[in-house]
């Protein structure tokens, strides 16, 4: 049961609205009563979440800067869903009656009544959480829990007194990255809280768990096996929280997808909860799979450190090879199909950025120009996708660059602009199965450049006319892009006039380019990653597979009679 400490703190908290003032990347510190340092975030502003975070200790801070590393327009949707799943926090949120349990509802009403406090309006109703590394977000523990986050909301209150008659930038709270050494601390006095600061802990480099070489008897059993084929494999942190007992916090297990890639067979490997704690689980149920298929693999790939350091003792003992590769498609296949039976649909992802653009939109002009970088960034990169509602699109451009203000241009100006950012891509390019390119091309590229680099790609010859459709769907007008001149009812910006970065493109993009519109041939690209580095002129990196024919040999009979 919640305190009425913890509900008399947490209403006046919101009554200070101070998410109003700070950004949750300006963080700030209190000093615990257990001695500990609390880094706290204040959440709210995008209009998103509404929350005041309490990161305790090194474990806290480090769990905060994995999440303010996070962007989702840099990383594959399960990457990012990993990155968030570590956050490791106190909350005191406000939410929707909706939201709440039937008892945290009855609870906040009962105080409310019983302190004459009227609860309306949206995220009304406070809601204090539990965040653990890896788990599903829960209600606070421990009666030293609630102490903790009591003692954070009195220092933001303390704070927002003392902003009344300052500005954050006065007091040095600047938006925290990786480079930031120190912070404003409030630590509790005999008259109130007093203001110093405090270094943050260093960045702890990432150390990876590494079973050992597993059970005895499965490696001797697994080297009496024939050694078959090539396994691409990845561990991955399942999209779906579960748990064994129904007072259990649920939790989100990994898994080990392991695909052959001339079959792309999957192993049936199950998941387990406590990696970290006891790789060992994880590898022994691998074992026990291979040898319940009759295999042991002739070689092994992965393309990430974490799964490095897990195959490495078990590859070594049963000598084989293991190699790091950057692409491996037949993992990308079955990630993309397994990501399918939980990811939201189209709609329900475009509702929910229609709804963070209209709380920018919100935003005073104090408030804008105190944005991260970072946040400014990614909701740039959601504007170069072209995907939200033409006028919407507009005003958010405008709020944040208001150099723009004077001069509203066309839909194809803002798909000419070139980036200052000096980057490339790699995209795959398949024509059927089996026949694909991998391109490396900078950001900075035309659609057009890309065009004539996959052609070039396929050996076909540039006589026709192309079109691309970054929508994923043939003959789209929703997000569509064709070669200059064509006598057809078009009037966006042509290949010509359009960069990669303007196109939107991010890591696992898909879309199609079709050239050739009475033979039709239709090219399914993907972006496979974004790299730091740019690069003069587009290239071709990977080849696989015979391209077909652009113009077939005529048989001479194919010529009788005419």
């Amino acid at each position: 049961m919640i305190s009425d400490k913890l509900y008399e703190l947490a209403f006046e908290y919101k009554k200070r609205k101070l998410w109003k003032i700070l950004w949750d990347l300006q963080l700030f510190g209190v000093k615990l009563s257990d001695g500990r340092i609390g880094y706290i975030s204040i959440m709210g502003a995008a209009g998103e979440h509404c929350a005041l975070g309490l990161y305790v200790g090194d474990e806290g801070m480090e769990s905060f800067r994995t999440i303010a590393r996070a962007n989702r327009y840099q990383l594959s949707p399960l990457e990012f869903q990993e990155h968030l799943l570590q956050q490791n926090c106190l909350q005191c949120a406000f939410e929707g009656k909706n939201e709440l349990s039937e008892q945290e509802l009855e609870e906040a009403r009962a105080y409310a009544r019983a302190h004459d406090i009227r609860i309306s309006g949206k995220n009304a109703y406070p809601q204090f959480v539990k965040y653990q590394s890896n788990h599903y977000p829960w209600h606070l523990q421990t009666e030293q829990e609630q102490e903790l986050l009591c003692q954070a909301l009195q220092a933001a209150i303390e704070l927002s007194e003392i902003l009344k008659s300052t500005t954050p930038i006065a007091l040095g709270l600047a938006p925290v990255n990786d480079l930031t050494e120190e912070i404003l601390m409030l630590e509790p006095g005999e008259k109130g809280f007093v203001l110093t600061s405090t270094k943050l802990p260093c960045i702890k480099p990432k150390k990876w768990p590494a079973p050992k070489a597993g059970n005895d008897i499965g490696i001797a059993s697994l080297k009496r096996m024939e050694r078959m084929g090539v396994w691409e494999c990845e561990l991955l942190r399942f999209p779906e929280p579960v748990r064994n007992k129904p007072e259990e916090i649920p939790y989100f297990p990994i898994i080990l997808l392991a695909v052959e890639s001339s079959t792309n067979y999957i192993l049936p490997v199950p998941p387990v909860e406590h990696y970290e704690d006891n790789p060992e689980e994880l590898l022994n149920l691998f074992m026990e799979s291979l040898q319940q298929q009759k295999i042991c693999p002739d070689r092994i790939k992965v393309r990430d450190q974490r799964t490095a350091a897990f195959v490495k003792a078990f590859c070594s003992r049963l000598k084989i090879t293991v190699s790091m590769e950057k692409e491996l498609p037949a993992l990308e296949t079955a990630e993309a199909d397994f990501l399918k039976h939980f990811s939201m649909s189209e709609e329900e992802e475009m509702d929910e950025m229609i709804q963070m653009m209209e709380t920018i939109l919100e935003l005073n002009k104090e408030q804008v120009e105190s944005l991260p970088e970072n946040m400014v960034e990614q909701i740039d990169m959601i504007l170069e996708q072209g995907i939200l509602p033409e006028e919407l699109e507009w005003k958010v451009r405008r709020l944040l660059h208001p150099e723009l203000a004077d001069n509203r241009p066309d839909k194809s100006a803002f798909r000419t602009v070139k980036s200052g950012r000096d980057h490339s891509y790699v995209i795959s390019v398949s024509l059927g199965t089996g026949c694909y390119r991998h391109i490396r091309i900078s950001g900075r590229s035309t659609l057009w450049d890309l065009h004539s680099i996959i052609l070039e790609a396929f050996g076909f010859d540039d006589d026709h006319a192309h079109a691309f459709f970054m929508d994923n769907v043939q003959w789209s007008r929703r997000n569509c892009y064709f070669m200059r001149d064509m006598e057809m009812e078009y009037d966006g910006p042509s290949t010509e006039e359009c960069s990669l970065d303007r196109a939107g493109l991010c890591k696992e993009k898909q879309f199609k380019f079709l050239f050739d519109f009475g033979d039709e041939w239709l090219f399914q690209c993907k972006v496979l990653r974004v790299l730091k580095e740019g690069t003069e002129e587009p290239e071709i990196i990977k080849s696989k597979g015979e391209a077909p024919k652009q113009y077939p040999d005529w048989e001479e009979d194919d010529w009788e009679g005419e």
